[in-house]
């Protein structure tokens, strides 16, 4: 059973600091898939691609819907 959002520690952080990012530097989008992909087998790559999203999403409210 996959984890749930958030409980993996550094990694999570990781995730959510690596979806900020990309909104300022997309090719870490490819990046991150790729490296994400490496093993299909990982029973929780969804959920670290939902952890990297967020992050995204934060990043995208951040850039765009603020005057920073």
């Amino acid at each position: 059973m996959a984890r749930p959002l958030f409980t993996d520690g550094w990694n999570s952080f990781w995730h959510l600091a690596f979806g900020l990012i990309a909104v300022w530097y997309w090719p870490l989008i490819v990046f991150f898939a790729l490296y994400q992909l490496h093993d299909p087998f990982e029973k929780n790559i969804v959920i670290d691609f939902s952890e990297f999203f967020v992050g995204y999403g934060l990043g995208y409210l951040i850039k765009y819907r603020t005057r920073l």
